[in-house]
Order: structure tokens, then C-alpha cells, then sequence
């Protein structure tokens, strides 16, 4: 199911610095990469994600080429961050604030390998649907680095249901990865947001997303549900344990 766009994105571009950039289009990409985005090297609370994900990847990897994997998946995040920071200062901001993370998603705890597999399958690929979704944005520095972040975050969640079938392959694996959904799941669906954000439509508006939040999840939902059933789980009900609707 393909979720429309609800609105066409602004003729023109901008490139960093740009003097003819309208300051409700340069205000809303800083709060989105400032405040909504989480990938930025320049603020601390990041670091600690990510040092929370590269010390769960290298204990509970089941082998060393988990282990490597794991590894290639921090070392690109590290480079997401430094892409996230050089834009935020072509934007005349400074990325170097402590800022809350947000989605709760990234404080739940990572207690076993099962944890992780979840976490890249089904977290990270709502990273995946960033790079998608600013592709062609009229904000140059994003268009040009999108594919490549589509692309990293495509390998996480690949990696994560690799994890995942590895797991499932086994009874017990099976069992308590389908008693894990009930964590992940609607963390990650609470990640693109509220359906009633003020927000979203604005980003819309000026092409920095193509869909809206409620948009953007149910395309979330319809693409990975086939995925999930493949390794013989059960969805949660969408709207069990969720937070932000």
C-alpha cells in the first residue's frame, strides 16, 4: 500500500547559505535536524546512544561476524551524525548542544541479542523511511546525502531480520522474539510522531517530507507486516502500548 503525498514540494532549491531561503523553511529544518532527528555528533546525548547500541551489538553478538556487523552498523551511524552536524551548521545553526532524545524508542533497554535483532529490524528501518523520504528535497545538502543514508539504514534492518530468522529458527528463539514485538513494535510506530502534529504539514508544505506522520506510519505498517509474518510472528494490534496517536 503506497501512502499519497499531500502536498507538491516548492519549485525552487537552496543550497547552504542560501540569502533567498525563507526563514520558516530554514527554521523548520533546523528544528527537525536540531530536534526531531536524532543523528547529530555534535550533541552528547546522542553518544550516548550510540555507545549504548555498540556495547549491546559487541556482548551479546552470537559470533564475530555478528560482532563486524555490528561494528559496520556503529561506524555508520557515527558518519550519519557528522552528515547531520555538517548540515545543521550550513544552516547557520550550531550543532553542538546537548538536546533530549526524544523517542523513547532509543531509551528502552537493549538486555539481550533479541533486544538488538528487534531493535535494528524494526527501529532502524524507520530510519530507512528518512532517507526515503528526503530524497529530491528542495534543501540541496539533504537531497544529496539522502540515498546514502537510505541506503545505511536499508542495511540495518536487513541486518536485523537476519538476526531475527536466525533467532526464529529456533523454538524457544520464535517464542520470545514474538513476546518482544510487544516492546518494539509500537515503539517504532510512535516514532513518526503524532497523527494531529502541527508540524507535519508544514514539512509537507515546503517538501522537506513527502507524507505527514499518520501518512508515513500506515506505509511503515504495510510494508513491514509481510516482512514480520515471514518469520512466522504475529503482529501486535497497532495501536496496543502506544504513547503518541
Amino acid at each position: 500500500m503506497e501512502a499519497t503525498t499531500t502536498s507538491t514540494a516548492p519549485p525552487r532549491s537552496y543550497c547552504a547559505n542560501d540569502p533567498g531561503m525563507p526563514a520558516e523553511f530554514r527554521d523548520l529544518l533546523v528544528k527537525l535536524l536540531l530536534d526531531e532527528h536524532l543523528e547529530n555528533n555534535g550533541n552528547p546525548e546522542y553518544r550516548k546512544v550510540l555507545a549504548n547500541i555498540a556495547n549491546a551489538g559487541l556482548r551479546f553478538a552470537p559470533d564475530g561476524r555478528a560482532m563486524e556487523i555490528e561494528a559496520e552498523i556503529v561506524k555508520q551511524e557515527v558518519h550519519h551524525g557528522r552528515i547531520v552536524a555538517e548540515l545543521i551548521e550550513g544552516l547557520g545553526a550550531d550543532p553542538n548542544q546537548v538536546r533530549a532524545i526524544k523517542q523513547y524508542a532509543f531509551h528502552l533497554p537493549l538486555e539481550d541479542w533479541i533486544d538488538l535483532a528487534c531493535f535494528h529490524a524494526l527501529i532502524d528501518r524507520v530510519g530507512l523511511y528518512v532517507g526515503v523520504e528526503w530524497t529530491g528535497s528542495p534543501y540541496e545538502p539533504l537531497a544529496k546525502v539522502a540515498p546514502r543514508l537510505e541506503a545505511d539504514e536499508r542495511f540495518h534492518t536487513r541486518a536485523g531480520f537476519a538476526h531475527l530468522r536466525a533467532i526464529c529458527a529456533r523454538p524457544e528463539g520464535k517464542t520470545a522474539a514474538q513476546a518482544r514485538l510487544g516492546k518494539w513494535w509500537p515503539a517504532a510506530l510512535d516514532m513518526f510522531g503524532r497523527s494531529d502534529s502541527k508540524n507535519s504539514p508544514l514539512y509537507v508544505k515546503w517538501g522537506i517530507k513527502m507524507h505527514e506522520n499518520e501518512a508515513l506510519r500506515q506505509k511503515y505498517i504495510a510494508e513491514a507486516v509481510p516482512e514480520i509474518r515471514q518469520l512466522g510472528l504475529e503482529i501486535p494490534d497497532n495501536l496496543a502500548n502506544r504513547r503518541f496517536l
